[in-house]
């Protein structure tokens, strides 16, 4: 009788989100938030404290957040939060509008009609219901998610991984901005962009991106985190 061996695994099993990955999410979510403001030090015990689990997957998600650009680390100074410029903020949306240029182009290029975008449609929807929560982590991760799924329907992976690699960043900065901009605007925005993507236009859609993308340019981020960083009148 011949016994057949098992083939050893070549992949491990896929597993649920790690508390890594979710510890970094936590840490992200509460910068959108304001809980943590651009320059703040980010210390391990503490967040591992509040989040209820150990310092071991904290350090490794703030490791994480640091090759993302979300997190610096100082020599003697520990972890910060990255800082927020008006020049910074000005550079990071020139490589984001080339990213999603390109994202619109090429998904006009794909076959089929204006059924390919449907999945906007429903990014779209998630943010207005974000917005009506009115959570600013909410918000900016629906927001996320939209332009994810805009670079998602180019049918362009390294478009889409290149975005995404800037995304976290991304979510630092929207948060800062969500205190005083309504998110009706983004929402309106979202649409004209829609329509022009399911109507084949390719000069609409792009100026849509651009007016979209623009209220970055003209955002005083500088002015908004001092003010965060003022103490409360009679303090």
């Amino acid at each position: 009788m011949v016994i057949a061996l098992a083939e050893p695994r070549r992949l491990s099993p896929v597993q649920p989100r790690t508390m890594v990955e979710q510890a970094a999410e936590a840490i992200v979510a509460a910068a959108a938030r304001g809980l943590f403001l651009p320059g703040d030090r980010l210390v391990e015990a503490e967040i591992a404290r509040d989040l209820g689990i150990s310092r071991v997957p904290v350090r490794e998600a703030l490791r994480l957040l640091e090759s993302q650009g979300i997190v610096v680390s100082t020599p003697y100074k520990g972890m910060r939060l990255m800082q927020v410029t008006n020049a910074g903020v000005a550079a990071l949306m020139r490589v984001r509008f080339a990213l999603e240029s390109l994202a619109v182009r090429e998904a006009l290029r794909q076959p089929g009609g204006a059924e390919r975008f449907e999945g906007l449609e429903v990014a779209a929807m998630g943010y207005r219901q974000a917005a009506e929560l009115g959570d600013p982590a909410l918000i900016v991760l629906a927001d996320g998610d939209f332009h994810a799924e805009l670079c998602r329907v180019s049918g362009n992976a390294p478009l889409l991984a290149l975005w995404q690699s800037l995304a976290r960043q991304l979510a630092v900065i929207w948060g800062l901005a969500q205190q005083t901009r309504v998110p009706e605007a983004p929402e309106a925005e979202h649409g004209v962009l829609i329509a022009a993507l399911a109507a084949g236009d390719e000069a609409k859609a792009l100026a849509a991106l651009e007016a979209h993308v623009g209220w970055n340019l003209t955002f005083d981020f500088e002015a908004v985190l001092e003010e965060r960083r003022r103490p409360p009148a009679g303090l």
